[in-house]
């Protein structure tokens, strides 16, 4: 106990700040967004290709425009743009409770996903400017950590809430963003990316900058193949949900996932950056994501969804703060959320070719009466994933490799 609470001593206040908003926008996020979709069919009756589209929106808005947000907040401050941020999301959040016609939906959409892609790269750089090489990972796992518990207590919250209207939900996801603003506002130092000298440059050569790093384009190449399995998790289940004509809890299957996450997230992740190499670390995470969508696809019965939800989980656990350190690492001495922007941009276009492309391939089985198309196709997607990142292991001399 007193070595525990010696190292919680050692963490500094701006910390403290940071995973409380972590677990708070969490909270907000997971409170508002799984109920979002319900909402749109069955309370204002749209229709599914128009749900689609405006789910689409909010994606892009988040992560298609992270390049240019991640940039900008290298050079107006960390604080500065996360403020911003959680202002806008607040605002997109809280709209959501008062439309229902589509320009309205579409433009809560698009402010809830402009927020996020100003505040999330932002988030991560400030994580990243004031850890160090010994403790990033810890840090990073114990943000995966927070965020997982978000999304085990927020789709709680938000169920409760839509008993009585959606408007409640909205209310309440924008309420806790505003709390968000204010705690940042009052109690988190401003920082800004060492050198200084981003200040000076123009946001283009600055971006430039940034995609002449050839080492980091490869990896946003690794990052993105393996994000379009992340993806996946979320069309899987219910899509095997329905195969099997089961009236299960789709619900509680994610939760405890989620819960599986919360528990091994920081022992596992810490376990991986001490025993493997980072690349081995992404690898192992991306072989157990396409493992964990193998049994979800070719099991008979419950328990084995729930052993490949938990697996896929695991493989979660592994991959994000690996992903996460390495992007701070491959920035070096570089503006960091203009790195975080990039990769962001990059899992964006790895969740279109997930979605998309897994989609194609479930309807793909299902005309071909080969249900074990798709899952076979994951699986090998992973291995042939997990074998280019080892070579490029073999090929990375160093940890951290300046632009070239």
């Amino acid at each position: 106990m007193h070595s525990i609470l010696t190292k919680l001593k050692a963490i500094r206040l701006p910390f403290w700040v940071m995973f409380m908003n972590t677990f708070s926008m969490a909270v907000g996020f997971y409170m508002m967004i799984p109920l979002l979709a319900s909402h749109l069919l069955n309370d204002l009756m749209l229709t599914v290709t128009l749900v689609g589209l405006i789910s689409a929106i909010r994606s892009f808005s988040q992560q298609g425009l992270s390049v240019l947000c991640g940039t900008l907040a290298d050079k107006i401050g960390y604080k500065r743009t996360i403020l911003i941020g959680l202002c806008i999301r607040t605002f997109g959040f809280g709209l959501f409770g008062f439309v229902d016609s589509t320009p309205g939906l579409i433009a809560a959409c698009f402010f809830s996903g402009l927020g996020g892609s100003l505040f999330n790269p932002a988030s991560y750089a400030y994580y990243a400017a004031l850890s160090t090489a010994n403790n990033r990972i810890t840090i990073y796992a114990i943000r995966e950590m927070l965020s997982n518990m978000g999304f085990v207590i927020g789709p709680v919250l938000g169920a409760l809430l839509m008993h009585f209207h959606f408007t409640y939900v909205s209310l309440a996801a924008a309420l806790i963003f505003a709390f968000a603003f204010f705690f940042s506002l009052f109690f988190l130092p401003a920082i800004q990316s060492e050198p200084s000298r981003a200040a000076y440059t123009g946001i283009w050569s600055q971006m430039k900058t940034v995609l002449s790093n050839r080492p980091f384009r490869r990896f946003m190449v690794f990052t993105m193949v393996s994000w379009s399995l992340v993806t996946q998790l979320y069309i899987a289940v219910p899509f095997r949900m329905t195969q099997m004509a089961t009236d299960a809890n789709i619900g509680l299957i994610y939760s405890c996932g989620a819960v599986v996450m919360v528990l091994l997230q920081v022992p596992l992740s810490k376990f991986g950056h001490a025993k493997l190499k980072p690349y081995s670390v992404m690898s192992l995470g991306t072989v157990l994501l396409a493992a964990g969508l193998f049994t979800i696809g070719l099991t008979s019965a419950m328990p084995g969804v729930y052993l490949g939800v938990i697996t896929f989980m695991i493989g979660q656990v592994f991959l994000q703060p690996m992903m996460n350190t390495m992007v701070s690492d491959y920035a070096g001495n570089e503006p960091i959320a203009s790195y975080f922007g990039f990769n962001s941009f990059a899992l964006s276009i790895g969740a279109i070719i997930g979605n998309v492309g897994g989609g194609y391939l479930y309807d793909l089985g299902d005309s071909l009466g080969w249900q074990a198309l798709p899952w076979s196709c994951f699986l090998v997607f992973g291995l042939l994933n997990m074998a280019w990142m080892l070579k490029e292991q073999g090929n990375r001399r160093r940890s951290i490799r300046s632009p070239s």
